[in-house]
C-alpha cells in the first residue's frame, strides 16, 4: 500500500510540474477582455448554429461556469439542475448513468457518440468541456443511435488565437488533490494550439482509489476565413473502484441504530475491486464555407479503451437470505471480473445549403454518418451463485464479510471463463430542412435511413434497417413568446446481449411534444413543455441478477417540464426547474407487468439555483450562490420497494482579485446520507447502494 501511495505522489508531482510549466509559458500574456457567454444558441438540435427559440423541441445549454459552481465532478453531475434529467442516485464508477423523460440518455462529444453501447470504462472529464447541451426526446434523424430519452452533447475545449488560459489546484473531501491547467494561444496567424492537463490523487467515499491522469492537446489550422481544421487528442488513465451495496434490512429498514450498518460500509475487497482504464481518442473536425450559402462540416473520431474491472459484491441475487449466519452479520459475497477492449470509429459529414423560395428561407442539411464498434471481453464469475450456467469458474466464492466489523484480505481464486467478440456498424443517411417565414415562423422537417449490422463471436446477427422522421413548428407571437409542436422518432440498435448470451434487439420510439418558449430579453429563457413517448424492446435491470439486463415489452412516458434561466438586475442569475415524469410499462415482459412503474426514475424533480456577483472594486469581485434540489422517490426493479425522496443543498463562494481566483464549492452541503437505489430481491431481503455524501472542493486558480 505504501508503494502504491508513493507512485501516486510521483504521478501527481509530474502533473503539478506540467501545470507549473504551462503557467510559466503564459505568465506574461496580456489580460483578455471579459467575455459574457449567453446560452441562447446550440448545435445539438439541428447540427447548425440555431437560436434555441427557433427549435421546436426542448433543449438546454449549461456553461462550464455553471457546472464548476455546483461542484460537479462527473458528466452526470452537470445536469442536476436541468428539467427532466435524472442521474443515477447511486455512485457507480462503471459510467455515467443518466436518464431523461423516463429513458436512458445517449452521451455525445462534439456531435459524435462517445460509446455506441454501455462499456466498463473511463468517465468523461468535465474540465475538458466548455459547455454541455441536452436535447430532450428522440433524435434519430440527426444522430441515428440516439435513444428516446435525450441526446447529451458535450462541447470540447478547442484552440484560440488569443494567448490565455488558467492553472490551478483543487483540493477537498475524499483526500482529493488535483492539479490542472488549460493553456491556449496562436503559434502564427494560421495555427493555434491548446493544452489541457489534469492530475488527480483521491479516493472514493469507501476509501478506494480515485486517481486520474489526463492530457488533452489540440491544434487549429485556419488558412483563411472560410476554413477551419481542428485536431483533438486525449489520453486518460483512471484508477478507481466499483460501487458498494449494503443489506436493505441493515440500512434503510434497520429496526434500530445498533443494527444499522455504516453508511459507507464497503462489501468488496480493497485490494481486488478496481476499474483501471486507459482511454485514448483522436478527433478531426473540419468546417469549410464554399460561400455564405454553402457550408461543409465533417467530424471524425477514433477511440480505443482498455479496461480491467474486478468486483466483489454482496450476494443479493439468488432469492435467498444474503447472510451466511443466523445472527445476520456475515454477508455472502460473489465476484465478477471483466477485461474489455473497445474500439470505436465514427464519422459524420454534412453539407448545409441556404436558399430562398419566395418568402421562405431554407437551410437544408444533407448528411451521411457511420459508426464502427468492436469489443472483446473476457469475463469470470464465482460459482456458488451461478451453478449450472456456462462460463462458471468451478471454485469457491469469496468469504463472507462481517458487515459491522469488516476484515479484508482473505484470498480466493478467480478465472476468466466467458469470452466474447462483438462487432457492429451503423450507416445513416439524413436530410433536414429548416424553413423560416419572415424570421417569425420556423418549420423543421427531417428524414433518415439507417442500416445496422452486427456479429457476435463470428456469427452474423440479423441486419436492421429503419426509417426515422422528425417534424415541428415554432412561431413567435410577440413579446418573445413562441409556442411550438413537434413529432420525433428514434431507432437505437442495442449492441451486446444479456448475461446468458442472448442478443438485444433494436429499440424503436416516438415522441409528441408541445410547449412554449419565452425570451423576454437576451440572457433570459423560460420554457414549458409537455410530452408523450412510447418505446419498444425496453432494456431493464434483472431483479434476480445484479450483473444481468433483460429486454422485452414496451414502455411509455408522459410528463410536464418547466425550466427558467433568468438574468436579473444587480448581477443576479437564477435557474429553476420542475419536472413530472410518469414512466410505466405498457405491455408486459418477463419481469415487468403492464402498469408497472419504470425502475430508478423519480416522478417529481425540482431545483432552484441562484448566484450573485458583487463588484467590490476595479480589481476585486466576489460571487456567492446556493441551490436546492428535490429528487422524488424511485421504484425498485422488483416493483416491491420505493426508495424515499431526498432534498439536497449546494452552495459556492468565490473571490477574484486581478488574475487570481479562490473558490469553495459544495455539493450536498449538509451531508445528507441517503440511498440512491434500494430494492427487494427476495422479501424481506434486499439491498441498497449509497448515494454521494458531501463533496467540498476548494480551488486556487491563476488566470491569464
Amino acid at each position: 500500500m505504501h508503494a502504491s501511495h508513493n507512485s501516486k505522489g510521483v504521478r501527481l508531482a509530474l502533473l503539478l510540474s506540467a501545470c507549473g510549466l504551462a503557467w510559466s509559458n503564459v505568465a506574461m500574456a496580456q489580460d483578455d477582455a471579459d467575455i459574457v457567454v449567453t446560452a441562447s444558441r446550440a448545435t445539438a438540435a439541428t447540427k447548425t448554429d440555431t437560436p434555441l427559440v427557433e427549435v421546436p423541441q426542448s433543449i438546454s445549454v449549461i456553461s462550464d461556469q455553471e457546472f464548476r459552481d455546483r461542484a460537479a465532478v462527473d458528466f452526470q453531475d452537470i445536469y442536476r439542475y436541468s428539467a427532466g434529467v435524472a442521474a443515477a442516485g447511486n455512485i457507480d464508477s462503471r459510467g455515467d448513468f443518466i436518464s431523461a423523460r423516463g429513458f436512458d440518455a445517449e452521451q455525445y462529444i462534439d456531435g459524435l457518440k462517445r460509446m455506441p453501447a454501455f462499456v466498463y470504462g473511463a468517465r468523461l472529464e468535465i474540465f475538458t468541456l466548455e459547455r454541455a447541451e441536452v436535447l430532450r426526446g428522440p433524435s434519430s434523424v440527426l444522430y441515428g443511435a440516439g435513444g428516446a430519452g435525450a441526446t447529451l452533447n458535450g462541447i470540447s475545449k478547442t484552440p484560440k488565437f488569443d494567448l490565455g488560459g488558467e492553472a490551478g489546484v483543487v483540493f477537498g473531501t475524499d483526500d482529493r488533490l488535483q492539479a490542472q491547467a488549460d493553456v491556449y494561444g496562436g503559434f502564427s496567424d494560421t495555427i493555434a494550439g491548446r493544452l489541457v492537463v489534469l492530475g488527480r490523487d483521491g479516493k472514493t467515499q469507501w476509501g478506494t482509489p480515485d486517481d486520474r491522469i489526463l492530457i488533452n492537446p489540440s491544434l487549429l489550422f485556419k488558412p483563411g476565413p472560410d476554413t477551419e481544421i481542428t485536431l483533438i487528442g486525449l489520453y486518460q488513465n483512471d484508477k478507481n473502484s466499483s460501487l458498494g451495496y449494503v443489506p436493505l434490512s441493515k440500512s434503510l429498514l434497520a429496526p434500530n441504530e445498533a443494527e444499522r450498518v455504516d453508511f459507507n460500509f464497503f462489501q468488496g475487497e480493497p485490494d481486488f475491486n478496481r476499474m483501471n482504464t486507459e482511454f485514448t481518442t483522436g478527433s478531426l473536425l473540419i468546417t469549410h464555407r464554399f460561400s455564405p450559402a454553402v457550408t461543409f462540416n465533417s467530424r471524425t473520431r477514433y477511440t480505443y479503451m482498455d479496461t480491467d474491472y474486478r468486483e466483489v459484491y454482496g450476494d443479493f441475487s439468488d432469492g435467498e437470505s444474503p447472510f451466511a449466519d443466523a445472527a445476520e452479520t456475515l454477508l455472502k459475497r460473489e465476484y465478477y471480473v471483466n477485461r474489455e477492449r473497445s474500439k470505436v470509429l465514427n464519422t459524420d459529414n454534412n453539407l448545409s445549403l441556404r436558399f430562398d423560395t419566395g418568402p421562405l428561407t431554407h437551410t437544408v442539411l444533407l448528411g451521411i454518418d457511420y459508426t464502427w464498434f468492436s469489443q472483446t471481453k473476457d469475463e469470470g464469475f464465482s460459482c456458488d451463485d451461478w451453478q449450472g450456467f456456462f462460463g462458471c469458474y468451478n471454485g469457491p466464492s469469496p468469504a463472507p464479510i462481517n458487515i459491522y466489523d469488516p476484515q479484508y484480505g482473505t484470498p480466493f481464486g478467480f478465472e476468466y471463463t466467458n469470452f466474447l467478440e462483438y462487432r457492429n456498424s451503423q450507416l445513416g443517411l439524413y436530410v433536414q430542412d429548416q424553413i423560416s417565414f419572415q424570421d417569425k415562423v420556423h418549420v423543421l422537417l427531417g428524414l433518415r435511413r439507417d442500416k445496422a449490422t452486427a456479429t457476435r463471436n463470428g456469427v452474423d446477427e440479423t441486419d436492421q434497417v429503419a426509417w426515422s422522421f422528425r417534424g415541428g413548428i415554432i412561431a413567435e407571437l410577440g413579446a418573445g413568446i413562441s409556442p411550438y409542436f413537434s413529432y420525433s422518432e428514434s431507432f437505437l440498435p442495442v449492441p451486446g446481449g444479456d448475461f446468458f448470451g442472448n442478443p438485444f434487439q433494436p429499440q424503436i420510439a416516438r415522441q409528441y411534444e408541445g410547449g412554449v418558449k419565452w425570451e423576454p430579453a437576451l440572457g433570459t429563457l423560460v420554457s414549458v413543455s409537455v410530452f408523450d413517448i412510447e418505446q419498444s424492446n425496453y432494456v431493464s435491470q434483472d431483479p434476480t441478477n445484479i450483473q444481468n439486463f433483460i429486454q422485452g415489452g414496451s414502455v411509455g412516458s408522459q410528463g410536464f417540464e418547466f425550466e427558467a434561466n433568468v438574468r436579473l438586475p444587480e448581477n443576479l442569475n437564477l435557474i429553476a426547474s420542475y419536472s413530472y415524469t410518469d414512466a410505466k410499462v405498457l405491455t408486459s415482459s418477463q419481469y415487468l407487468n403492464a402498469g408497472d412503474r419504470i425502475a430508478s426514475l423519480p416522478k417529481h424533480m425540482a431545483s432552484i439555483w441562484a448566484v450573485k456577483t458583487f463588484d467590490l472594486s476595479n480589481d476585486l469581485s466576489m460571487r456567492a450562490g446556493a441551490g436546492v434540489r428535490y429528487v422524488g422517490d424511485r421504484m425498485g426493479s422488483s416493483q416491491m420497494f420505493l426508495t424515499p425522496s431526498v432534498t439536497l443543498v449546494d452552495a459556492m463562494v468565490s473571490a477574484e482579485y486581478k488574475d487570481w481566483l479562490i473558490s469553495l464549492n459544495a455539493s450536498n452541503l449538509f451531508n445528507t446520507q441517503y440511498y440512491g437505489v434500494c430494492d427487494l430481491s427476495s422479501p424481506p431481503y434486499g439491498y441498497c447502494s449509497a448515494a454521494k455524501d458531501r463533496t467540498l472542493m476548494g480551488s486556487i486558480t491563476r488566470k491569464f
